[in-house]
């Protein structure tokens, strides 16, 4: 069976939005508390704008801003990965496997153009 090359673009949109839902319910109420002092906050401050630029870059023609955005989801996420390594095998990890594998995707192959 061959590939169906005209989903691609799909699925790249299916992802940003994925990684915008992921964004909200995983990094939101650590943003909102404002509070300066814990990195989590800057974490999750580049993890909401990262994901939204990815989003926004979908609309441009230069590939440059889900790029950059991109390598900003993929080190947070090989940052939480190595941060949650401690408690072995868990969703929490496998989830920021997935989103980094999702982010390198944007890094490398950023547009369907």
């Amino acid at each position: 069976m061959k590939p169906i090359k005209a989903l691609y673009p799909v699925s790249l949109w299916l992802m940003r939005i994925g990684l915008l839902l992921f964004a909200y319910t995983g990094h939101y109420n650590t943003f909102i508390k404002f509070n300066f002092g814990k990195g989590s906050f800057y974490v999750s401050a580049i993890f909401l704008i990262a994901a939204v630029l990815i989003f926004i870059s979908g609309f441009l023609r230069k590939a440059t801003l889900a790029v950059v955005s991109g390598l900003a989801l993929t080190l947070i996420s090989i940052y939480k990965i190595i941060v949650n390594l401690d408690g072995g095998l868990n969703s929490d990890l496998v989830i920021y496997i997935l989103i980094a594998s999702i982010a390198f995707l944007f890094l490398s192959k950023p547009t369907s153009k």
